[in-house]
């Protein structure tokens, strides 16, 4: 790997447009990275890359290149006018790496005070998509997530920013259901995995291809199966519930902080109380954390390191139920030593070395919080209470936030408490 961001930085040397782009693609797909970063300063421009969630600066160049470099991209893509630098622009460009991957690029520019910015996100095409048993959904979350999508009709979907791999999710519950005996059909955008056995319908906004048109259309080809790629507005999510109140199985995403956000979201959108409990299963949320490096993983004590993140954690966990909690430390496979050094206060993280790139994380690893629609939740919901109220609720019974499936993975060795409090927050568990 090392060898293509030497090449990179010896093509900034030599100011070659293209052997930077070469190379630096190349490199980003080799290290794993999701964006890139290309951004102009007063006094100089740099490269970063998000490596694992965390953007890295790999290299610096005069601005003097910029413009070309820009108009490089530009060109290359056949979707964006080189001369217009006053707009953003976006384009989709499918190439290849040096070492022979197929990717796509989804990219945009956008005029700053220093000349145009350009960002592009990586999708790896060489990336197969991973089995459900393999995405870290541990006990409980698990049994949630194989009754609902088990299920013949209904709404499941999954929340959280972009970026978290939230089509990683869907594609792997599709390809668990992708038998010969159902009938799956797809509304993406884009397409980012194909798959054999599924019928997958690519957005054209340029033809006004729109989804009200792709639904009337899906829903005369037979379908068990509806997945919708987003859903955004009032008009997508009435006819997702229609769908789903005609014996469809409907998958999408949302943009929500949480799963039990997703009640407001979709309150706010239009939806009314009896229509959720009438078609809603599941709300999916997820993250990604990033993993300690196994090369270099030591053992601390939190009580001299992190007092405050240890005490939450404890209460995190030790609002549990006592059955629900020996039930998840026993099938988690977590073991006595695993358990005893949390209780102590050792926990572990990485000390830094030149596998994690000096980060002390490598990888990454999911983490879900799973709200089942239950009756009691639709009960609630029909009886007008909050989305807060719904959530505390389930907490008390059965429900494991991001917190609690975080601190659990902390527990084995998986990630550090800094990681979970970095991307989550410390809930009240109080009843």
């Amino acid at each position: 790997m090392n060898q293509y961001l030497e090449a990179l930085q010896e093509s900034i040397i030599n100011a070659d447009t293209i052997w930077i782009f070469e190379n630096l693609l190349t490199y980003a797909v080799e290290v794993g990275a999701s964006d890139i970063h290309i951004e102009p300063y007063e006094s100089y421009c740099r490269i970063r890359l998000r490596i694992d969630g965390i953007l890295k600066e790999i290299a610096q160049y005069p601005k003097n290149i910029h413009d070309s470099i820009i108009a490089k991209f530009k060109i290359e893509s056949w979707q964006m006018r080189p001369d217009e630098k006053r707009l953003p622009q976006d384009a989709r460009v499918s190439t290849v790496t040096l070492t022979n991957k197929e990717i796509d690029l989804r990219a945009n520019t956008l005029p700053t005070v220093w000349w145009e910015k350009l960002v592009m996100r990586i999708v790896d095409k060489s990336k197969k998509i991973p089995p459900l048993d393999v995405l870290w959904i541990e006990w409980i979350n698990k049994e949630i997530l194989y009754r609902n999508i088990n299920l013949p009709n209904g709404i499941i979907l999954t929340t959280w920013p972009t970026g978290s791999w939230k089509s990683t999710t869907l594609y792997a519950c599709l390809n668990y259901l992708n038998k010969p005996e159902v009938n799956i059909t797809t509304y993406e955008d884009p397409v980012e995995n194909k798959m054999d056995g599924i019928n997958q319908s690519q957005v054209r906004a340029d033809i006004w291809y729109t989804f009200a048109q792709w639904l009337r259309a899906a829903l005369r080809q037979d379908p068990d199966i509806i997945m919708v790629w987003e859903i955004r507005d009032w008009e997508t999510l009435e006819t997702a519930m229609e769908a789903a109140m005609t014996w469809h199985l409907v998958f999408s995403t949302i943009h929500t902080n949480s799963a039990a956000e997703t009640i407001t979201r979709v309150l706010n959108m239009g939806a009314k109380p009896y229509m959720i409990s009438g078609t809603f299963n599941l709300v999916m949320a997820q993250r990604l954390a990033r993993k300690i490096c196994p090369h270099c993983m030591i053992k601390y004590n939190a009580k001299e390191e992190e007092p405050e993140l240890y005490k939450a954690a404890v209460e995190a966990i030790g609002s549990m139920k006592k059955d629900d909690l020996a039930k998840e430390l026993k099938l988690r496979g977590i073991t006595a030593q695993q358990w005893e050094d949390f209780k102590n206060w050792y926990l572990y993280k990485g000390k830094w070395c030149d596998k994690c790139e000096w980060t002390g994380y490598k990888g990454r690893i999911w983490l879900y919080e799973m709200m089942e629609y239950t009756d009691d939740i639709k009960n609630m919901l029909l009886q007008g209470k909050t989305a807060f109220e719904i959530e505390k609720y389930a907490l008390r019974n059965w429900m494991l936030n991001l917190e609690r499936d975080w601190i659990f993975k902390v527990i084995k060795w998986l990630t550090t408490l800094q990681e979970v409090y970095r991307l989550t927050k410390h809930k009240d568990y109080r009843n």
